[in-house]
């Protein structure tokens, strides 16, 4: 029985190598090249590939995303392409079948490719259909917040799902991010920017550049100098805005309407003195 195989890749000359290499295999057959997580949910959804080959580092999502995004249970089995053998553990909790680590070999690659065949003709394997949403659009097409649960942060080398209701805020490192939950760090390869926008409709907001909030983790806000505010967190921190991210805090905080009566409330008994 042939594979169809999907591969995404936003690196053309590591992609090719890929093709190549399944090219050479009388038992594949590639449907279809994506360079990015959301075209690649739009390919599988148009194309109903048998197996994805995805690489880690996409340039909206992470491979791991792009695979908690097509819900893999039900969905196209996929592979995981690395450039080291840390992210093995992830992939494999991610619901990857397999990973393969750069560069690819044509021997794993098949080995990876056989055991694709035997679980997608598996009597337990699921036909993958399109959950479609009111609008007959497929739901997993839709802005991926709806679907975000957890994010994945490492410590101490063990990869942790963290629930994305407790986490208390996420700080920007260079390419990558501590995430602070509870009384816990945790680093994250991402950018600040993506995770802004991913988060944007689960309460978390921007507060200054390196800097994103949950305001469920919010205690009590202060006034601080130059129209930013002083936020005092359950887990004990206290995280300071910038005054360029103001708009964005009142947006979702009415913080002003308070400081300002409490600033007119001290004028008028200034004048009656």
């Amino acid at each position: 029985m042939t594979l169809k195989v999907l591969i995404v890749d936003n690196q053309q000359q590591k992609g090719t190598s890929l093709i190549e290499l399944c090219k050479q295999r009388d038992d594949v057959q590639i449907v279809g090249q994506a360079d990015s997580g959301l075209a690649a949910l739009r390919a599988a959804d148009e194309l109903c590939p048998d197996v994805m080959l995805v690489d880690v580092e996409l340039p909206d999502m992470s491979g791991f995303d792009l695979l908690s995004a097509a819900d893999w249970q039900s969905g196209p089995l996929s592979i995981i392409v690395t450039g080291g053998p840390n992210n093995a553990a992830a992939a494999l909790a991610a619901g990857a079948l397999d990973y393969l680590i750069k560069p690819v070999d044509a021997g794993r690659l098949g080995e990876s490719l056989e055991r694709a065949q035997k679980r997608h003709h598996s009597p337990s394997a699921g036909v993958w259909k399109p959950r479609l949403a009111p609008s007959g659009a497929p739901e997993r097409l839709l802005p991926s917040h709806n679907q975000l649960r957890f994010l994945v942060g490492e410590r101490q080398h063990r990869l942790y799902p963290l629930e994305v209701e407790k986490i208390d805020y996420i700080h920007a490192h260079g390419n990558y991010v501590t995430i602070r939950s509870g009384s816990c760090d945790y680093i994250r390869r991402d950018s600040i920017k993506r995770l802004a926008a991913e988060l944007a409709d689960r309460g978390f907001v921007r507060i200054e550049r390196s800097l994103l909030l949950n305001v469920r983790a919010i205690v009590y806000a202060q006034v601080a100098n130059h129209g930013s505010f002083a936020f005092t967190l359950s887990c004990g921190s206290c995280v300071q805005s910038s005054s360029s991210y103001r708009d964005a805090i009142l947006g979702v905080l009415p913080l002003v309407p308070l400081s300002r009566r409490k600033e007119r409330s001290g004028l008028k008994r200034s004048g009656e003195r």
